[in-house]
């Protein structure tokens, strides 16, 4: 049977260091040599039940290894396969599997069951004691296998595109030089999370589940085991930090660095960890169409504080004007991105796919700049810049000035409509008690002039998708006339 590279890479390890561990799941190791020989074995099993490659296959299951053993077995098949998470609503994952034409769904309760599609049912510890499945025959997998992921769709319908293991085994390159053991706070079911996970297999790594709680949290994890890195969303890192009250430095293993993912990691939070976090912090860029795109290392956030680093390696970053011409350094435009980690399009909307593929280039929507050093520096998405008259302004310009203020939580930049003046700036914050929203405006306007936000408004929490990002015309909508 023919393999894609990352189920060769898999099978690589399995065989020249069988006992190496491929994931830890709280007191039980799963070695890379039983995860090639389980996901071969679900394989026969779901070819068996005339699962062929090619077919587009839908995943609910909650488990992690469970999860890990179908997405394995899938890409052996050549099948095509989407995470269906039991948390969207019943209607959306039914919406989805429709417009993929799913052929089948593996889940783990009936519950799980969809209109289109046949429910299977995936039992991992009955595959790893069936050795009767070893000898199975599987069909070759042609071309055309991987993962669906579909965009945030915060401004609509969601973009789907495809993903496959050449593009998984590109981009876990990147990775390679920051460590072989991994966490991740991130459920397996998110886009991201999934990524990295099968990158770790790409590279022969590490994956350390959570497990259950243990005194002293997530540092004394990373100890156990000698992780070398954590993957963390901004608000999660910061909740790390307040956790620990000032005393991480003792307990952070110094050998563990901290990745960002998932937003844009405020000023505050990046001085907060140079100074309390022992251990290198890394900033992240990157989109679901392209893998990473660029690191920041930890001695580059004073020197930029913006800043998300330069493009790793394989992949190229240019900053063009409207027309598609190169800008200079130091000057803001449009990026554009190329690797071989990068998709080709969307799956079905050609519309979406003319206007952000050019030339062999992704355009994602972001604005920055490239500095004379060749850091990448973003100003925000274009889609999200506000036009006040002829002035324009980025949400993220205004989040910078408020972050730090006392009181203040969290924040949100947004536009509402006014008529012939354009877009009127304006600021949702989550507070503490104590917080002041005149004296921040001051301060705003005392920094901003007229880019600085016209009302300050104080909201219990800020609405956000499911990778975390703020959903801005949420709050354009809930905002008060």
């Amino acid at each position: 049977m023919n393999v894609g590279p990352l189920s060769a890479a898999l099978d690589a390890v399995a065989r020249d260091t069988p006992a190496r561990l491929a994931v830890v799941d709280g007191g039980h190791a799963i070695r890379y040599a039983a995860l090639a020989r389980d996901s071969r074995r679900l394989a026969a099993l779901l070819a068996a039940q005339g699962l062929a490659p090619g077919d587009t296959v839908g995943l609910t299951i909650a488990a992690e290894v469970p999860h890990l053993l179908a997405s394995l077995a899938l890409l052996r098949l050549g099948c095509r396969q989407v995470t269906l998470p039991r948390r969207d609503p019943p209607q959306m994952r039914a919406a989805m599997a429709s417009r993929l034409g799913l052929v089948a769904l593996l889940g783990e309760q009936a519950a799980d069951a969809l209109p289109a599609g046949r429910m299977l049912h995936v039992d991992a510890d009955r595959i790893a004691r069936d050795a009767a499945l070893d000898g199975a025959p599987l069909p070759p997998a042609p071309a055309g296998g991987g993962l669906v992921f579909g965009s945030s769709g915060t401004t609509g319908r969601a973009k789907l595109m495809l993903v496959t293991e050449a593009m998984i085994a590109a981009q876990a390159e990147a990775l390679r030089a920051h460590g072989r053991v991994f966490h991740r706070a991130l459920s397996h079911e998110a886009n991201h999370a999934k990524r990295l996970q099968l990158r770790s297999i790409a590279i022969g790594g590490t994956e350390v589940l959570a497990g259950p709680p243990m005194e002293g949290g997530l540092a004394a994890l990373c100890r156990r085991h000698g992780i070398d890195r954590v993957h963390l969303s901004p608000s999660r890192a910061e909740a790390l930090l307040d956790e620990a009250g000032g005393r991480i430095a003792a307990a952070w293993p110094a050998a563990t660095r901290i990745f960002s993912t998932g937003g844009r990691v405020p000023q505050a939070l990046r001085r907060r960890l140079a100074a309390e976090l022992a251990g290198p912090f890394h900033v992240h860029y990157g989109a679901t169409e392209t893998g990473t795109v660029s690191l920041a290392e930890p001695g580059e956030h004073e020197a930029e504080p913006e800043t998300v680093g330069r493009a790793v390696q394989g992949v190229s970053v240019v900053v063009v004007d409207e027309r598609g011409v190169a800008l200079p350094p130091g000057e803001p435009g449009l990026l554009r991105i190329r690797s071989a980690g990068v998709i080709a399009g969307y799956l079905d909307d050609s519309a979406a796919t003319q206007r952000s593929f050019r030339d062999g280039w992704f355009q994602p929507g972001d604005v920055g700049r490239i500095t004379a050093q060749g850091r990448l520096v973003l100003a925000g998405r274009a889609d999200e810049m506000m036009n006040l008259g002829t002035i324009k302004i980025f949400p993220a310009e205004i989040e910078a000035t408020a972050e730090g203020f006392p009181g203040l939580v969290d924040c949100a930049a947004f536009a509402t409509h006014g008529g012939a003046l354009g877009d009127i700036p304006m600021l949702a914050v989550v507070a503490r008690d104590g917080f002041d929203p005149a004296a921040l405006l001051a301060l705003c306007r005392a920094r901003l002039g007229l880019r600085a936000p016209r009302r300050v408004v104080v909201v219990p929490s800020l609405p956000r998708n499911a990778q975390g990002k703020v959903l801005r015309r949420e709050l354009a909508a809930r905002a008060p006339p």
